[in-house]
């Protein structure tokens, strides 16, 4: 519980995320960052919402940009997107709850149709953001090759926890591998140190022993 709410203050900027019994109460405006950093951390994330059936598409609705919606379209009439960083994968219903429609939505980092090029640089000493203006002139980590192992597209990028530059783009199970969370089968990469970190010397703290030695 301390490494995520260090995560949420830190990282998704959350100034006091409450917990209370077996869940995080989140401010409401903080769902895109959340989503976004979500991502980057664990490559995917389900976002179960409650939505009235009577509910109806507005103009404040058609114009929106992220995953804000208070009608029941859940956002698939949204005019804009989250500024290219992630992408609705699916939905499913998992309950009828009378006049409410409890439904799960899956995101998952925004694909790039272009073919790989090799990571080199090209975030060098940026501090990792997850709100739209910090990100808007960023590539889509999938338009690299994975920095780990470079046999996969990569899918999200990853960032240095102690010192919060933006290091490399990664796929998802190098991106996992030092979780312990999820098992290998359920799509994540078994617990493991014995991978190239090379790319660890894109923050450009790596190696300065006084400053905190980089981590996963």
């Amino acid at each position: 519980m301390t490494d995520d709410r260090r995560w949420l203050h830190q990282i998704v900027g959350i100034r006091s995320p409450h917990f209370d019994n077996d869940r995080w109460h989140l401010p409401r405006n903080c769902l895109l960052k959340l989503v976004t950093a979500a991502i980057d951390r664990y490559g995917y994330i389900v976002v179960w919402r409650d939505m009235s059936k009577l509910s109806r598409c507005s103009k404040k609705c058609l114009e929106a940009e992220g995953v804000e919606c208070d009608c029941s379209c859940m956002g698939a009439h949204h005019g804009g997107n989250s500024s290219g960083w992630f992408e609705r994968i699916g939905d499913v219903v998992v309950a009828n709850l009378g006049e409410i429609t409890r439904t799960a939505v899956v995101y998952g980092a925004k694909g790039d149709e272009a073919g790989t090029a090799l990571y080199n640089g090209e975030l060098q000493r940026r501090r990792y953001r997850v709100d739209r203006a910090g990100r808007q002139d960023w590539p889509t980590a999938s338009r690299f090759m994975c920095t780990g192992c470079m046999s996969a597209r990569a899918r999200v990028w990853d960032h240095c926890h102690t010192h919060e530059f933006v290091r490399a783009p990664l796929c998802n199970p190098c991106n996992t591998r030092h979780w312990s969370g999820w098992q290998p089968q359920h799509g994540r990469a078994p617990r493991s140190r014995n991978i190239d970190t090379s790319y660890y010397r894109w923050c450009p703290f790596y190696g300065e022993k006084q400053l905190g030695k980089c981590s996963a």
